[in-house]
């Protein structure tokens, strides 16, 4: 079978699957992406930025969903955590 061709008897076939959240998971989502971001030193602005781009699907999510307000809270709290001083 060609390299680029599925194979739909391959087992480690990667499958996607869309899931029901809950304000709670979106939340925590915010949460996991501002901390791995914070991790890798992103400022604010930059963190921010990424929240703002359509791009970044699951952060562009989560800030439609929780508002500007609320994930530049969760921001704050994680760059306070694990920001870069």
């Amino acid at each position: 079978m060609p390299y680029d061709d599925p194979d739909p008897t391959d087992p480690n076939m990667l499958v996607g699957v869309e899931i029901p959240g809950t304000a709670e998971s979106t939340r925590d989502m915010a949460y996991v992406f501002a901390e791995e971001f914070a991790r890798m030193g992103f400022g604010k602005n930059k963190l921010m930025r990424v929240f703002r781009t359509p791009f970044y699907a699951g952060a562009h999510r989560a800030y439609l969903e929780l508002g500007g307000a609320e994930v530049e809270k969760i921001v704050d709290e994680c760059i306070g955590i694990w920001g870069r001083k």
